[in-house]
């Protein structure tokens, strides 16, 4: 039986989301906030179309238990012409240059072929997972082994130094250098996988930890087909949410909070999958003593890996308790299970990890709350469009996706995963929310939002397959219509890959082969204790939590500053990095090294004026150190 309440919300949501925008439209129109009126229509539209889509979808009343098919092709013509195209992509991607967006676009191809298989008359799931693993890892590879180091949000920087601290010590790091000597698992795992592969701890940091990251494409998998039993819809979610930007980008991105997500999707695997009805009920779920040592031990790993996880995956966990008991259906997590991390939690940063609450208090500062402030509009109209390409498709499958879940409730427990789904499109979509310069940068809710990834693909994928059944139900020839689909799911991967996104010329994620060469030669001549001045991407290469005593050789710690625009720099003594190279192509990154500013960092382009005042602040006599990446300058008062 349905719950009615879900079902009447479900075909009441696109009134309401019409009601929502005409109110949000005037309300932009009144305070003059066009810019949030043209970006947020532009989002709207697919919502529209969803929601238009759904309403037509209902009246068919698809089951989810069935499967379609579009092409005839065999699955050896099939696999034949993946291996083809991923060896293609393959070599593109390692024979071209470091930067070019055309070599990276090459992956769309092995993606399109394997959307084609899962539309195909014979599907091998084995063989289609091991293909979406695979060209999800050289995706990742193609960023992150292409250039001298990929940083992506610069914190990879500080995890290769605190491993190689680790590493070289034999022992976690101390207290001095942070509070990650309470969550060192992370910084233990590189030292050993450095160490067991004869690599450096910046190339076995990328190797391995995509080798894990991809595996949760396959975790994805078995939890989902567990739930659906369609082994059509389940490689579907698999193929949205490896082809998933934020999916790729903390992919590349592996630092402690994509371990620990890696361990919470193997924690909602042992949870879906590994259970058993009790003998009494067929709600309540029993799992045998192996199983349920498995998830406190996946527990534990996340408790160590990274600090914040922990309690976000608790509230996870919360909310999933509380929706399984409101839908009355299977429950896989009960009050005992929830009550394991929330004790970890609790003992472990009471009697251990309590120093790191002094990083915490400042955020919930009232203070910091008296006044609301909106982040501006940065790309209007078509640049927004273009850059928020892929989003549209993730609004328009997730929206028509959540609601289909919502109202067909097929199987029941899918109703979770619905209600899940719409969190995720909240958290992960440009809307009201994300405008907000509290809630996006000092609450941090984006390091909540990746958690729901998972569901996010969860309602994409059951979009795009009740599309295809819908479609296919109407007088339109099949190879039409999945030629249809298939053009759209590479233009989602061209959003996704960021081929026609327009980021500032300032804004990097690596750092090329001659700005390495310069910053270990700095390394290497510079005396530890000195100061450093530079842009804030240098500033995060050289950047020590603190200082680990004794001094271990080639790792000097130093006092680093951030240079503001007027290149002033303090105190008697200190050296000046400037990346000429990159301020020349794009310009530099420049701030005040304050807290919570939401203009903290402010870009230093190369202007005529700027480049004048560069020769004139900083004397050619005073440099000691140049090569086609950085000039280095040792200044004295």
């Amino acid at each position: 039986m349905k719950i009615r309440l879900l079902e009447r919300t479900a075909c009441f949501f696109p009134y309401l989301v019409l009601f929502a925008y005409i109110v949000g439209a005037i309300s932009c129109y009144m305070f003059g906030m066009t810019g949030y009126l043209i970006n947020g229509s532009i989002m709207a539209i697919p919502v529209f179309i969803a929601s238009a889509a759904f309403i037509l979808i209902k009246k068919t009343d698809i089951d989810l238990l069935t499967k379609v098919t579009l092409f005839p092709c065999s699955s050896s013509t099939s696999v034949t012409l993946f291996l083809l195209a991923y060896t293609f992509s393959i070599l593109l991607l390692f024979a071209a240059p470091v930067e070019p967006k055309l070599s990276l676009g090459a992956v769309i191809i092995p993606y399109a072929i394997i959307f084609l298989q899962t539309l195909s008359r014979r599907i091998l799931p084995a063989v289609v997972l091991f293909e979406i693993m695979l060209v999800l890892a050289v995706t990742i590879y193609s960023y992150t082994l292409r250039s001298a180091l990929y940083f992506g949000a610069t914190d990879t920087m500080p995890h290769i130094y605190m491993s190689a601290v680790t590493l070289l010590s034999g022992h976690v790091i101390s207290g001095g250098l942070g509070d990650y000597a309470y969550f060192p698992l992370y910084h233990v795992f590189m030292s050993l996988s450095s160490q067991i592969l004869g690599l450096d701890i910046q190339t076995a940091l990328f190797i391995v930890t995509c080798l894990i990251y991809v595996t949760t494409v396959l975790f994805l998998y078995l939890l989902v087909n567990g739930i659906f039993h369609n082994e059509q819809i389940s490689l579907m979610i698999a193929l949205i949410y490896a082809m998933n930007a934020d999916v790729i980008y903390y992919g590349t991105y592996m630092v402690t909070r994509t371990l620990a997500y890696v361990g919470f999707l193997i924690l909602l695997y042992l949870l879906y999958s590994l259970e058993k009805p009790k003998a009494n009920s067929e709600r309540v779920i029993t799992r045998s003593t192996g199983q349920r040592f498995c998830v406190v031990v996946v527990l534990i790993f996340i408790l160590l890996v990274h600090q914040i996880s922990t309690p976000m995956i608790i509230i996870l966990l919360g909310l999933l308790f509380g929706i399984e008991r409101f839908i009355h259906d299977r429950r896989h997590v009960n009050l005992i299970l929830l009550m394991v991390p929330i004790t970890l939690f609790a003992c472990y940063w009471t009697f251990t990890a309590y120093s790191f609450f002094e990083q915490i208090l400042p955020r919930v500062d009232p203070a910091l709350y008296q006044t609301i402030i909106l982040s501006g509009v940065v790309n209007l109209g078509l640049s927004f469009l273009t850059d928020n390409l892929d989003t549209l498709f993730v609004v328009f499958f997730g929206v028509m996706g959540m609601l289909y879940l919502l109202w067909k409730q097929q199987p029941r427990y899918s109703v979770v995963f619905g209600i899940f789904g719409m969190i995720a499109i909240l958290l992960n979509v440009p809307n009201i929310l994300s405008v907000v310069f509290q809630f996006m940068q000092i609450l941090r809710i984006d390091r909540f939002a990746f958690l729901f990834l998972p569901f996010l693909a969860i309602v994409m994928g059951v979009g795009i397959y009740i599309l295809t059944r819908h479609l296919s139900t109407m007088k339109i020839s099949p190879k039409l219509v999945g030629t249809l689909l298939i053009a759209l799911v590479v233009l989602y991967g061209i959003g996704s890959l960021g081929l026609v996104k327009h980021e500032p010329s300032y804004q990097r994620y690596s750092f090329e082969q001659d700005e390495i060469a310069g910053f270990n030669h700095v390394l290497e001549t510079v005396p530890g204790d000195s100061s450093l001045f530079s842009d804030y991407y240098t500033s995060r290469f050289f950047a020590r939590q603190g200082r680990y005593e004794p001094e271990i050789p080639g790792l000097p710690y130093y006092t680093l500053h951030w240079m503001q625009d007027n290149l002033t720099v303090s105190g008697k003594s200190g050296y000046i990095i400037i990346p000429y190279e990159q301020f020349r192509k794009g310009g530099l990154l420049y701030g005040k090294s304050a807290g919570f500013d939401p203009e903290n960092n402010q870009p230093y382009l190369p202007t005529e004026e700027n480049i004048r005042y560069i020769t004139l602040q900083l004397s050619s006599k005073d440099k000691i150190y140049s090569n086609e990446g950085i000039d280095l300058y040792r200044f004295m008062h």
